[in-house]
């Protein structure tokens, strides 16, 4: 009985021990996930970007040559919505990009979540996106971009730091 209680005790403290590692820890992956959804009432496109928090503090520090802490920062959502202007693009097929509005920024344990809206009146179809969110940081970094088709037909486009170009969100029938 006593071994089993200190088998328990032992993997109970080596849990704990990993989980606080890890959490200081750099993640083993490097990813962006946005979401664009229509809204038609409003004609616009709404933005959803979440992110790794660490790696958003790293790249607007690398940015603004000084540590940066998202929570502690007084102009943190200033630099992220810039940041993210930056590096989330959209433009109509014609070229003629769309403004990015700032919507506000959301922190949970390790993640961010960025939201932004453009107006696109006619929906998605026939716009074009480019994002490259932390690829001055990681040659691994993979950026995930979903829509919705006006059927409600997902579409998933994936950019990686060898990509160069724009891609449609809605591909050409």
């Amino acid at each position: 009985m006593m071994t089993s209680r200190r088998a328990f005790l032992s993997t109970a403290w080596l849990l704990a021990a990993g989980v606080v590692r890890t959490a200081g820890a750099a993640h083993k992956f490097h990813a962006s996930f946005t979401t664009i959804e229509f809204n038609p009432e409003s004609g616009s496109l709404e933005i959803s970007l979440r992110v790794f928090s660490d790696d958003l503090e790293n790249a607007l520090s690398r940015k603004a040559r000084r540590r940066i802490e998202l929570d502690r920062a007084p102009e943190a959502a200033e630099m992220v919505s810039a940041y993210v202007r930056e590096r989330l693009k959209l433009r109509r097929a014609s070229g003629e990009p769309l403004r990015l509005a700032w919507v506000g920024m959301e922190q949970r344990v390790d993640m961010t979540w960025v939201y932004v809206e453009a107006s696109a009146p006619d929906g998605p179809g026939g716009i074009e996106a480019l994002v490259t969110v932390f690829f001055e940081l990681f040659r691994d970094q993979k950026n995930n971009v979903s829509s919705k088709d006006e059927r409600g037909k997902r579409h998933d486009i994936l950019f990686r730091p060898s990509d160069s170009g724009f891609k449609p969100l809605i591909p050409a029938a």
